[in-house]
Parts: structure tokens; C-alpha cells; sequence
């Protein structure tokens, strides 16, 4: 197999890979939230969970959504007390949001719960099978995460 075969196998296994893993996990998501959550609300307790307080306009850019579609999602996890909205110190136009400590537990429940249901999912994989896993997903976390789209299209197309 040459190297430009190998790079596309990879690429294609990315691509059917992927969308796989991610209508179980939404699926997932669905069955064992209850309703708690929409997938879009998951995703942004996850990453205030992760990165701590945000203001709107990064959540807003991170989910790639309007910042009144924003808004309405923080709203209605505002609601329920899972997020609150604070002035930032020092700039008291910024709004700052953060998971209340509500917030922080159910969104730890549901996280839990998820990371059972994959641990039962790749069960049958060996030990050795595992660690490849990691080892793998560890490295496309790294790559991916070096990928500049818009340096990346300027050089592909100088037009865009």
C-alpha cells in the first residue's frame, strides 16, 4: 500500500468512523438524559466544564450558532439553575457565564453515566486493543487541534 493509499484508508475511517460514534453518543444522550439536556446544551456545559467561565460570544462562536440562538440555549439551562450570568469585573458590558455548582453536578452525572455506557461498548476489545485507542484518539486530538481552517483554506484556494 503506498503512502498517499494509506492516508486516504485513514482519512476514509475518519470520515465513516465519526459519524458513527457521534449518532450513538446523541443517541445516548437522548435515552439516558431524560430530556435533561438537548445534545447543543451538553455540549455547552461541556465546555464551561472544561474551560471554565465564558462569555456569550465564544460559546455562541464554539457551538457556531448566532449569538441569539446563544442566548435562548443559555437561557433556558439559566433556568433550571445550571448557569448563571455574571458581569465581568473588569469589563461590565461582558456578561460571564458559568456552571453552578447544580450545573457541575449534572452535568459530572451525565458524563458519568456516558463514559459507562462506552466503557460497556468497547468492552470486547482487548487490553492491548484499548491502549491502541487511546494512544490513537491522543494523537488525532493533538493533530486536530494544530488544524488552522482559515490557514489552511488560504493555501489550499488563495480566493477564499
Amino acid at each position: 500500500m503506498s503512502e498517499q493509499s494509506t492516508l486516504l484508508a485513514c482519512a476514509h475511517a475518519l470520515i465513516e468512523v465519526t459519524p458513527q460514534l457521534v449518532r450513538l453518543m446523541r443517541r445516548d444522550l437522548r435515552i439516558h438524559s431524560a430530556g435533561m439536556f438537548t445534545e447543543p446544551q451538553f455540549r455547552v456545559m461541556a465546555y464551561l466544564f472544561r474551560e471554565g467561565s465564558q462569555c456569550l460570544s465564544t460559546l455562541a462562536e464554539y457551538q457556531g450558532v448566532s449569538l441569539p440562538t446563544m442566548s435562548k440555549l443559555i437561557q433556558g439551562l439559566e433556568s433550571r439553575g445550571l448557569v448563571s450570568r455574571d458581569r465581568d469585573p473588569t469589563d461590565r458590558r461582558r456578561v460571564i457565564l458559568a456552571l453552578t455548582i447544580a450545573g457541575r453536578a449534572a452535568y459530572e452525572s451525565l458524563l458519568r453515566r456516558t463514559e459507562n455506557h462506552i466503557v460497556d461498548w468497547i468492552r470486547s476489545l482487548s487490553y492491548q486493543e484499548q491502549v491502541r485507542v487511546i494512544e490513537t484518539f491522543t494523537q488525532l486530538d493533538e493533530l486536530f487541534m494544530k488544524v488552522n481552517l482559515d490557514t489552511f483554506y488560504e493555501r489550499d484556494d488563495p480566493g477564499l
